[in-house]
């Protein structure tokens, strides 16, 4: 599974039942005042009362709702099949939970769950039709304005605002701010240095390089930027978000990148990387500060969340070391 293709397209025997709130969270809660409307991209969500069964059907929306304690009753699994749930949650779910396949949403199955709030921030499967037949179940949150076109701090009070938990909302961001600036502490000479992120598919080499991207914007905030001579470069939308497309030809650009991470579309792809003749002798290969990245990674690195940040800096730090300690 390609991972562009994904952006625009521990043990899962835990208890699937809805988390429980702490006593500070709900004394937190008890401040909102409900009903509460959310303008998104399709129209609006009006909320009558605090949600007590909350259905999800993306990713970023699992992660974000589960860290705010949420009452998740119906989710979409994860692609991995070894294991449905998101790797950086700490609550995981059982199979009667994560029912919903994220790029083939069953209504039927959704209004099985009988939810009061749908949260679909950052499912890429909407389109009016859909949210208005998903409003007929239960008032449905789309993204603001594109996917992925917001911010992880934007779409996270979003979610927090549609949940009644704004306050832990914000102190979530802050956790995931506080991460990205122990690591630049940590790795103190990141500031200044550039990278590349991309996928090998085919004979094309997609390029993470666009100012707008969501993980160049992460990035950027680890002090990172991406090459001069891809900077100014005219990213597009043509074969993913925000990116160019280079040949293996061309492969020795990527040596203008202090650090690179690479992601897959298959093995045989990996394997091409790894053999062609311009790419094995790749300075930045050779020397070490080159990731073969996982898939795992490199989906939530295409968009990043507040929950996640702490597991995607944990995969990219041995990495990032050989550059910034």
């Amino acid at each position: 599974m390609a991972v562009f293709a994904l952006v625009t397209a521990a043990s899962a025997c835990g208890s699937s039942a809805a988390p429980s709130t702490s006593d500070s969270s709900s004394a937190s809660q008890s401040a909102v005042v409900f009903p509460v409307t959310i303008k998104h991209a399709f129209g609006e969500a009006k909320i009558d009362k605090r949600p007590e069964r909350v259905v999800v059907l993306g990713w970023n929306d699992l992660a974000v709702a589960s860290a705010l304690g949420a009452p998740v009753v119906g989710a979409v699994r994860y692609f991995d099949p070894a294991d449905p749930n998101l790797p950086y949650i700490a609550t995981k779910y059982g199979e009667d939970v994560l029912g919903l396949d994220a790029a083939n949403l069953n209504l039927e199955k959704i209004a099985s769950y009988n939810p009061d709030l749908i949260l679909a921030v950052t499912s890429n499967q909407l389109d009016q039709a859909k949210v208005d037949k998903l409003n007929q179940i239960a008032p449905t949150v789309a993204y603001a304005k594109s996917l992925y076109g917001s911010t992880m701090e934007e779409e996270t009070a979003q979610i927090g605002k549609a949940l009644g938990r704004s306050d832990e909302a914000a102190k979530l961001v802050e956790d995931a701010h506080a991460k990205v600036e122990a690591v630049k502490k940590e790795l103190p000479k990141l500031a200044g240095k550039s990278y590349l992120f991309g996928q090998a598919r085919g004979t094309v080499l997609p390029l993470v390089v666009g100012k707008d991207n969501l993980s160049t914007k992460f990035m950027n905030s680890l002090g990172l930027k991406v090459p001069d001579e891809f900077a100014s470069v005219q990213a597009s939308d043509q074969l993913a978000p925000g990116t160019i497309g280079i040949s293996y030809e061309q492969a020795a650009r990527l040596d203008s990148a202090d650090v690179l991470f690479m992601t897959f579309a298959g093995g045989q792809d990996q394997e091409t990387f790894r053999t062609n003749p311009v790419t094995r002798e790749l300075k930045v290969v050779k020397e070490g500060r080159y990731q073969a990245t996982k898939i795992s990674v490199a989906q939530l690195l295409q968009a990043p969340n507040a929950a996640g940040v702490g597991w995607l800096l944990d995969e990219l730090k041995p990495t990032l070391k050989t550059i910034g300690a």
